[in-house]
């Protein structure tokens, strides 16, 4: 990603993260406290990534630290703005609403609080009406955000990229011994960890079955698609975990796939030491649907120089009851909007997911608060559109007179819409008219 997106990233961030809560609004502008009224909703909203230890989010670290009065303080008129411009939280989805078990947005309630805190001169208040200090997962867990995982597979050896790299797709294999993994297990959740910070662009995760020599053959290195995948985080990504009844199998003897993208701005000392790992959360309940992390893209596609409105399709029909479980539209510097779609059996049409103002700066994988049941036959279609203009290359630092394609830089595009789905265990899990 380019530094100026980055510095975009950096500015949305110094508001609040900031998702839902109901604390009461203060009476009038002159009772309002920091303490009484404010904390309680960055407390339960924002300091999760707001403090000195932040929260990663895929090699996004809150800016500043929110634990305290006196770090909260410098930034009250900062987080007034943009919480009244809507800016804050980051949540891109215009619809639909009330679905996501990660949607984000303050009450007018609560915008209200902030606003009137600030005017009032951003008083502290009785440090006695404080609600207690909160505890978070990763202080206990060795920096997992899901607790304490069951296994965690780093890469055997670190990597180092290298002062002179700008933009590098490389990907490390690790075959699990019968030590680390001496049997099958089904998991329900994953987390990652990129170990190299803000030069992390994107991290996938694949498992492929174990081979019958215990080798990763060379002919599939670099084929990161080759297995299934688990997810891709990026800047704004969070941990997965799946619903009840809800796995993955992971296969005694099978080789993780770290797939990185690393960019950065090449010169000397910019170079850093990389150790990705995974961690997994096994399921011991019994696990009725099997789980599937997949894309409906198109890779055949060249962007013309100069367009501002240019639409990218792709589909897919699903040919046995499909659970879906999460979407995450995927682009570039040039993708501006994404849009999924389903067209049921009966020729009725329903909106998914609608992003107006898609931006590569916050990776936002949107997770349905329940899975959601499409019958067989139902077809999927994603939509991402672009903007090649100059405006936008100015904003973005690139070329509008590029005609990009699918490829893997910074600098390329894709039109990829990420689903996750679940079907039954038993069942076949086929596909068929996707373009």
């Amino acid at each position: 990603m380019r530094s100026q997106v980055r510095v975009f990233v950096v500015l949305l961030t110094l508001g609040v993260l900031c998702g839902i809560a109901a604390p009461g609004q203060a009476s009038n502008e002159a009772d309002v406290t920091y303490y009484a009224d404010v904390l309680p909703i960055i407390q339960d909203n924002c300091q999760s990534c707001h403090r000195s230890e932040g929260l990663n989010l895929a090699g996004v670290v809150a800016p500043m630290s929110f634990m305290s009065y006196a770090e909260t303080r410098p930034w009250a008129r900062a987080i007034a703005q943009k919480v009244e411009a809507h800016e804050m939280p980051p949540w891109y989805a215009s619809a639909p609403n009330g679905v996501f078990s990660n949607e984000r947005g303050l009450t007018d309630e609560e915008i209200s609080t902030i606003l009137s805190w600030v005017d009032a001169g951003a008083p502290a208040g009785d440090s006695a009406d404080a609600p207690a200090p909160l505890q978070f997962a990763e202080e206990a867990s060795g920096g997992w955000s899901l607790g304490t995982p069951d296994f965690v597979f780093q890469l055997d050896e670190p990597y180092f990229v290298d002062d002179e790299v700008y933009d590098l797709n490389i990907s490390f294999f690790k075959t699990l011994t019968e030590e680390e993994l001496p049997d099958n297990v089904w998991i329900r959740g994953w987390e990652f960890k990129t170990g190299a910070g803000s030069v992390a662009h994107h991290m996938c995760g694949f498992v492929r079955g174990p081979s019958p020599d215990g080798e990763v053959a060379e002919a599939d290195k670099g084929a990161a698609g080759a297995g299934y995948l688990l997810t891709c985080i990026a800047e704004g990504a969070e941990a997965v975990m799946l619903p009840d009844g809800y796995g993955l199998e992971l296969e005694a003897g099978s080789t993780i796939t770290y797939n990185m993208h690393y960019h950065k701005q090449p010169g000397e000392g910019s170079g850093v030491w990389t150790q990705p790992e995974i961690a997994f959360f096994v399921e011991e309940r019994p696990v009725e649907y099997r789980v599937i992390n997949d894309s409906i893209g198109n890779t055949g596609f060249e962007l013309p120089p100069g367009i501002s409105d240019y639409r990218i399709g792709s589909g897919r029909t699903f040919e046995q009851d499909t659970y879906l479980l999460t979407y995450w539209p995927h682009g570039h510097l040039r993708a501006k909007a994404a849009r999924y779609t389903a067209t049921y059996p009966d020729g009725r049409e329903e909106l998914l997911l609608d992003v107006p103002e898609y931006t590569q700066g916050w990776q936002e994988t949107y997770k349905l608060a329940e899975p959601k049941l499409i019958p067989k036959g139902t077809r999927v279609d994603v939509s991402i559109w672009y903007d090649n203009t100059p405006d936008r290359g100015a904003r973005f630092d690139f070329s509008p007179a590029l005609t990009p394609g699918h490829g893997p830089r910074t600098d390329d595009e894709m039109s990829l819409g990420f689903i996750g789905y679940a079907v039954a265990v038993d069942a076949e899990t086929s596909t068929e008219g996707e373009n």
